[in-house]
């Protein structure tokens, strides 16, 4: 029996119900399985705020650096509860890991946003060189025009505009939600970066408002 092995539940839960002794003596074989080495890495992980979806791959990372560690020459624990006292440690290490792996991504996240773009006006964000929201919507059709805009880019940005929510837009082109999540970013990053190259950054409008002309699903339907 692996420990890689799991179902759709908790893995201490699998390992509770297929769990059988090792005939050898090899205390790798015999206490890393063990459902309570798993129970007490579940554990640790929730006890350092790893939850949700997130714990049963965590879990399974803690099975693959403890055994790692193994074969590299770590000596192993002689008994079940130093196994799990071990494995703790590792769970507590993981956490600690995952935690500044996702302080990163908030901090690029953040990094990424150009403030003159998205802050309110009112709040003495000032735009230079702004475009006038109706050459910004010509640059967009021919995005579309030059075949650089995503499949079934019109129609979610149609779906976009009349406020529909990327579920039912995903559903009505028989795509999942994230690709249609997906397109849309795209999209996004292609007009800023071709809004870029026409010298009209900072200071355009966003391309949500973009699409709230009138005119802007019919010209972007006849382009596309």
């Amino acid at each position: 029996m692996s420990f890689t092995q799991t179902d759709s539940k908790a893995p201490y839960d699998y390992l509770q119900r297929h769990y059988r002794q090792p005939k050898t003596d090899d205390p790798v074989e015999r206490w890393l399985p063990h459902p309570e080495v798993a129970r007490a890495i579940c554990g640790a992980l929730l006890a350092s705020g790893i939850g949700g979806k997130n714990v049963q791959d965590a879990m399974q990372d803690v099975f693959v650096k403890a055994l790692a560690a193994f074969r590299c020459g770590t000596p192993v624990p002689a008994d079940l509860r130093a196994m799990k006292a071990y494995c703790c440690a590792i769970a507590d290490n993981h956490a600690i890991d995952m935690r500044r792996k996702a302080d990163r991504r908030k901090q690029d996240l953040l990094a990424a946003v150009d403030p003159e773009e998205y802050a309110p006006l009112e709040y003495g964000a000032e735009r230079r060189d702004p475009a006038d929201a109706r050459r910004q919507l010509q640059v967009l059709a021919d995005l579309f025009r030059e075949g650089r805009m995503p499949q079934d880019g019109a129609t979610i940005l149609e779906g976009v505009a009349t406020r529909a929510s990327y579920k039912e837009i995903a559903e009505g082109l028989g795509i999942s939600e994230e690709l249609a999540r997906w397109r849309m970013r795209e999209m996004t990053r292609i007009y800023r970066h071709r809004m870029g190259r026409l010298g009209i950054l900072p200071g355009t409008t966003p391309l949500r408002a973009v699409l709230d002309l009138p005119s802007a699903i019919p010209v972007l339907r006849a382009a596309a």
